[in-house]
């Protein structure tokens, strides 16, 4: 399903938080900010890599975790992907602007063979998805695209960051869904039974045993 999670200046996701979200959707992590006047990403991040990243981190940054519905599990696929003539599918780099995509668009090949008639150069080859394949098409005919194609998009730039399709509000981010939150509950829930245990009276019968 992945999550992406956009994050203004004075938010960070809490630690268990992403724990829960890489949980829900473990096929590699990506994380997108502005530096010097354009956008830089890193991606196939553990989340402990993530956490220790994001203390670095100033600005609004937003944060993608994968499942690999689309190409398969590979660590070139996580997103995001710059928007350039190839959408390159470097682990990390700089662009003007770069895509995010939670969901699935079925159509992207029937796209990619009408957008290779409008091209001067090929396609890139696989690895393939439909997000950088989205990419491919918002760098030709720009971000307005987004608003034709299913699930939840993020289009950032250096200066702003748009948002197309249906998201929430939480916990003073935006989100593209909450399907990880079952998953933070029950590491709590875990988390609390664990220290309300280390709080119980020992038995007699459990103190002659130890």
């Amino acid at each position: 399903m992945c999550v992406i999670l956009r994050c203004p200046e004075t938010v960070r996701p809490k630690s268990e938080v992403l724990y829960a979200c890489h949980e829900a959707n473990p096929h590699g992590a990506g994380v997108a900010w502005w530096e010097s006047g354009r956008v830089r990403w890193q991606k196939n991040l553990s989340t402990s890599e993530l956490i220790a990243l994001l203390k670095k981190l100033e600005g609004e940054v937003v944060i993608h975790f994968r499942w690999a519905s689309v190409g398969g599990v590979d660590a070139r696929l996580c997103h995001p992907f710059p928007i350039t003539p190839k959408a390159s599918v470097s682990l990390s780099g700089m662009a003007e602007s770069v895509l995010f995509h939670n969901g699935t668009w079925s159509g992207y090949v029937d796209a990619l063979m009408r957008l290779e008639q409008h091209r001067k150069e090929p396609l890139p080859t696989s690895p393939m998805s439909d997000t950088r394949a989205a990419a491919l098409v918002v760098h030709t005919t720009g971000p307005d695209a987004l608003h034709k194609l299913p699930g939840r998009w993020v289009w950032m730039n250096a200066k702003e960051t748009q948002l197309y399709g249906a998201w929430e509000d939480w916990r003073g981010m935006q989100v593209s869904n909450t399907h990880f939150v079952p998953r933070l509950r029950a590491a709590q829930a875990r988390r609390h039974h664990a220290k309300a245990s280390d709080h119980l009276p020992l038995s007699q019968s459990c103190l002659f045993a130890c």
